[in-house]
């Protein structure tokens, strides 16, 4: 009897290690699931923004320290040198009966930096998380030592400008301009740590996008507007955002912004 018993707990802690094992192994199923968890999970960062024209070097437009927590949702951020940012120094987004409310904070020459509310419906987070966007293994590398596996989604999505708060002999004949773009997400993901910890978004579409809708707005058709852009190669730009995650799980906290 004992030796079946010895058998049993043997096999039994086969099982335990492979199961996770099987948990830490790279996979499209563990890879929706280190991407889902993290969907609802909390956490810090920091996010720097580039461009870059042409072949030239990237340069840095912004870099800012952030934090969110899922349920009831926050999400902080403040700009790493808000002395010396001209424009949005701080932004906090929060749930108020079922609606997004979205805070901004203006850091403005010789005038005092007042928060005030802006009219949102998307949450600071959802240029990153999206529901039902299906990731695709795309490469290896190495985030900061440590071994990740890039998974890529792409989803299309529409830039609209809003001109009807401008005079009406300054609209054009336009209230707004929709123009349609192609967005990709990359997750960084560790999957002995079982962790995503690092997003790239790539923002060049969205950014040509606006720019044809500038273009249409002086007086081109759309087609007109992306040969125009398409045909100078040379000054066309490119836009990325990188999040490098901390603390993911960990007690956030975030101090509510007084007005």
């Amino acid at each position: 009897m004992r030796k079946w018993q010895n058998k049993l707990f043997v096999i039994q802690v086969i099982v335990l290690l492979f199961v996770s094992c099987g948990k830490s192994e790279p996979s499209d199923f563990n890879a929706e699931e280190i991407i889902d968890a993290f969907s609802h999970g909390d956490y810090e960062y920091t996010r720097i923004s580039y461009h870059r024209i042409g072949e030239n070097p990237k340069i840095v437009d912004e870099e800012v320290e952030g934090k969110l927590i899922s349920n009831p949702y926050q999400q902080y951020e403040q700009a790493k040198d808000a002395s010396d940012t001209q424009g949005i120094s701080e932004q906090y987004w929060y749930m108020q009966d079922g609606n997004v409310v979205h805070k901004i904070k203006m850091s403005i020459t010789d005038m005092p930096d007042n928060w005030m509310t802006v009219q949102s419906d998307v949450k600071g987070s959802d240029v990153y998380l999206k529901e039902d966007l299906t990731f695709a293994f795309d490469r290896e590398e190495l985030v900061s030592g440590r071994k990740v596996h890039v998974y890529r989604a792409q989803y299309e999505d529409k830039l609209t400008t809003d001109y009807s708060q401008l005079p009406e002999d300054q609209r054009n004949g336009f209230t707004e301009i929709t123009v349609p773009y192609m967005a990709a997400i990359e997750y960084y993901i560790d999957f002995l740590q079982k962790e995503v910890v690092q997003i790239r978004i790539d923002g060049t579409d969205s950014a040509k996008a606006a720019e044809i809708a500038n273009l249409i707005f002086s007086g081109m058709s759309q087609e007109e507007a992306e040969k125009e852009i398409n045909d100078n190669k040379e000054m066309q730009e490119s836009y990325e955002s990188i999040m490098d995650i901390k603390n993911f799980n960990t007690k956030i906290e975030i101090n509510i912004p007084e007005d």
